[in-house]
């Protein structure tokens, strides 16, 4: 179905809230002598750095897995960082990388690495599970230092690995042609790139290379799916957490590479690279400022993973259903109430007012095409008390809920590894802006506030309740020891069967331990409509 305002308005909210031909991964390092979970100083590939030493555990900042992929290296595949020589200082906030003019900084593919307090007599403890983090943004915007994992590591017992990588056109630009000339995909391969890195080097954080679960929100989570589906990334970790990240719908793609052509060309054009033979080096010599004015801004869903026949070879749904994916345990799940964060930024924080009729019939219109009576119908205003609301649900079920229910689906095959589904329900959540037009429900990258104590570097406006801070417990709980065991089950806690099939079997989070298995997601989302007009069982 076609891209609109709606599925494009997703990169405004998480801008708030992976070279051809790359050969398998080569089997785990096993992990070598225990390392001190004390020392600020840990040496790497590349040399010493230097972290800070809290209560709260350790914080190396801004580590290079890859050199600056500027100049002769933008658009390429990530390349080795260079070593350096004496303490590398890890302890500054580290760049984004570059996505606007306030944000300009090429030399950005960095980790951000941290472990948790060390317990009395803990020197020689085993390695711990690790867990590497992509954020969110649209692929457009974001960074990994906007969010904070001191939750996760000080009460989950795990090291979290931020990575940074590139973003926008810098990092999706698709150029027709194979070999030096035919870019695609150098982000998706940046992730991979660092991925590599942790393997090699996490041991010396205390961490274990052997035992590493990727985790992302909204593109983020779409990024853990490309992984998923990704050939060069076999072997690089043992499970994977999407959460909002619409694998199988929703924008994010992967597009066919010959769409992504036409837009990088178009795209070139406008920047002066009018040459498709000499568009790669015009566009390496542009000033980055400009190359990014011209990229669409945060609404432009334009630069997504690319369907490119190498790095990924095929369409999720398709690498699922045919089994040709990395098999490893999977949790999937959406907020119950994804939409409406979009509607507020563009509508009530945007301009200040609700969604008007005529918004409203075009909105759906541009989402739905020749559909749209269809949908207007099931999705009235009356039904969902506003005009806001409902179009709110449109894009929560057709963009979120339905998507991961596709995915679940499609993913939970006889003799595959379990997957695991669940839906953050959690009804008043804590809220970056107050809205005075609708109740934002469990809107998009809520749940972020219940796994770390920051979403783009803003802390929530209301704190924690005492039964969303046990919802917390159990959602941290459930998610490292899924990564330290593959199983997302916490003593106490409501039973979390893995999808078999058809079973839509879905773990509800709630506060204030009222948690459960529910089987009403596909009714209440309307995934029989969406899966009728997609002319494809979900």
């Amino acid at each position: 179905m076609p891209r609109s305002r709606l599925a494009r308005a997703a990169a405004l909210a998480v801008a708030l809230a992976v070279s051809c031909g790359v050969p398998p991964a080569a089997a785990h390092p096993r992990p070598g002598p225990p390392a001190d979970p004390t020392a600020p100083v840990v040496r790497v590939e590349g040399g010493a750095v230097q972290g800070s030493v809290t209560a709260d555990g350790r914080r190396f900042l801004g580590i290079p897995y890859a050199a600056a992929p500027a100049g002769a290296l933008r658009f390429a595949p990530p390349r080795p960082a260079a070593r350096w020589d004496g303490v590398r200082d890890a302890t500054a906030t580290p760049p984004s990388c570059a996505q606007s003019a306030l944000a300009t900084v090429e030399d950005c593919l960095v980790v951000n690495v941290h472990t948790p307090p060390a317990a009395p007599g803990a020197a020689g403890r085993r390695p711990l599970p690790v867990m590497v983090w992509f954020h969110g943004g649209a692929y457009t915007v974001g960074s990994a230092f906007g969010y904070d994992p001191t939750p996760l590591v000080t009460r989950g017992g795990v090291i979290v690995v931020g990575v940074n990588y590139r973003l926008g056109p810098l990092g999706f630009l698709t150029l027709p042609g194979r070999g030096r000339d035919g870019v695609a995909n150098a982000a998706v391969l940046d992730q991979q790139a660092a991925l590599r890195w942790v393997r090699r080097n996490v041991a010396a954080f205390g961490g274990d290379p052997r035992n590493v679960t990727i985790f992302g929100e909204s593109a983020g989570g779409h990024s853990v799916c490309m992984q998923l589906i990704s050939p060069g990334a076999r072997g690089l970790f043992r499970r994977a957490i999407s959460q909002s990240g619409a694998c199988t719908g929703g924008g994010l793609g992967p597009a066919p590479r010959a769409e992504a052509e036409a837009t990088s060309l178009r795209y070139a054009a406008t920047v002066g690279c009018t040459d498709p033979a000499t568009a790669l080096a015009c566009l390496r010599a542009k000033p980055v400022a400009e190359l990014l004015a011209a990229g669409g801004g945060l609404l432009a869903l334009d630069w997504v993973p690319v369907v490119d026949g190498a790095v990924i070879p095929r369409a999720t749904r398709e690498a699922l259903v045919s089994g040709r994916y990395n098999h490893v345990p999977m949790i999937v799940g959406t907020n119950h109430d994804e939409g409406r964060l979009f509607i507020q930024l563009q509508y009530h924080l945007g301009l200040q007012r609700p969604v008007t009729d005529a918004e409203y019939r075009a909105g759906v219109a541009g989402y739905a095409g020749d559909d749209v009576e269809a949908v207007l119908a099931r999705y009235t205003p009356e039904a969902y008390g506003s005009r806001d609301l409902a179009m709110a649900a449109v894009l929560t079920d057709s963009t979120f809920s339905c998507p991961a229910v596709t995915t679940v689906r499609a993913a939970s095959r006889p003799w595959r590894p379990p997957v695991y589904q669940y839906e953050f329900a959690d009804p008043a959540p804590p809220v970056m802006f107050p809205d005075p037009f609708m109740p934002l429900g469990a809107y998009h990258a809520s749940e972020i506030f219940s796994l770390f104590a920051t979403l783009e570097g803003l802390r929530p406006f209301t704190p924690l309740t005492p039964e969303q801070q046990q919802l917390s417990a159990e959602m941290i709980g459930r998610w490292t020891a899924f990564a330290r065991t593959g199983v997302p089950q916490v003593p106490g806690a409501a039973a979390w069967p893995a999808a078999r099939g058809a079973d839509p079997a879905v773990l509800s989070l709630r506060p204030g331990g009222a948690s459960t298995t529910v089987r009403t997601v596909d009714d209440e989302h309307r995934c029989a409509f969406w899966a009728s007009l997609d002319r494809q069982a979900p």
